[in-house]
């Protein structure tokens, strides 16, 4: 079976979801349109968001880094952003103006159908890995006396 099945669209790409986050042992929490989703990486917690959009016809997949960017160390990440983001084939991060957080996004249409379980795994496997590969460097660019310690990752 190639990269895309034909058929439905919202509800087969979210079941496709499901099947590739069973495939991969992954625990998930079903809350109708989104999936959520968390890991531990090498060093940090990673959170994950995962919904299908047929307005735009496309599966969105969000991970969340686990600490909160606070406003005097912005201005500092953002070239640090845009180097990784230059250095990454697939997926951005990005940061919210109205948040203190640091997100990373993959979008892939699916316009001709929805995508296969094994691209979907492998979507939701290198979002993982480009978080894990670099929230760490991010986070040592902001000052540790900024930085909220969570207990339960201290």
């Amino acid at each position: 079976m190639g990269l895309f099945q034909s058929g439905s669209r919202k509800d087969q790409v979210l079941r496709n979801v499901k099947r590739a986050l069973a495939e991969s042992d992954l625990k998930y929490e079903d809350k109708g349109d989104i999936i959520v989703l968390s890991a531990m990486g090498d060093d940090l917690p990673i959170g994950m968001l995962i919904t299908a959009d047929d307005d735009n016809v496309t599966l969105n997949i969000y991970c969340f880094l686990m600490f909160d960017v606070p406003a005097d160390a912005r201005a500092k990440l953002i070239p640090e952003l845009n180097l990784i983001n230059n250095s990454i084939n697939n997926g951005a991060f990005y940061m919210d103006k109205d948040e203190p957080k640091i997100y990373f996004k993959i979008i892939q249409s699916y316009m001709d159908g929805a995508p296969s379980v094994a691209l979907i795994r492998h979507l939701i496997m290198v979002a993982f890995k480009t978080v894990d590969i670099n929230d760490g460097k991010l986070k040592d660019l902001i000052p540790a006396s900024s930085l909220r310690k969570d207990p339960m990752y201290s």
